[in-house]
């Protein structure tokens, strides 16, 4: 039977059992669409807008 007591993690511990993965409320991504806005597909071009409607990015996917 495995121990059930709730520990904290330290910051060592926590990488292990996160994979290694991080998160930094600071870090900006510019390949994260904004899910409060929206986007439009026209003929292979994306328009992605944020929360107030302005165009945020135009990609191609043609």
């Amino acid at each position: 039977m495995t121990d059930s007591n709730a520990v904290e993690l330290n910051a060592e511990r926590l990488n292990e059992a996160a994979g290694g993965m991080k998160w930094d409320r600071n870090y900006v991504s510019p390949n994260v669409i904004d899910a409060r806005g929206g986007s439009t597909t026209v003929f292979g071009i994306t328009f992605t807008y944020d929360i107030n409607g302005k165009c945020s990015s135009v990609s191609y996917t043609g």
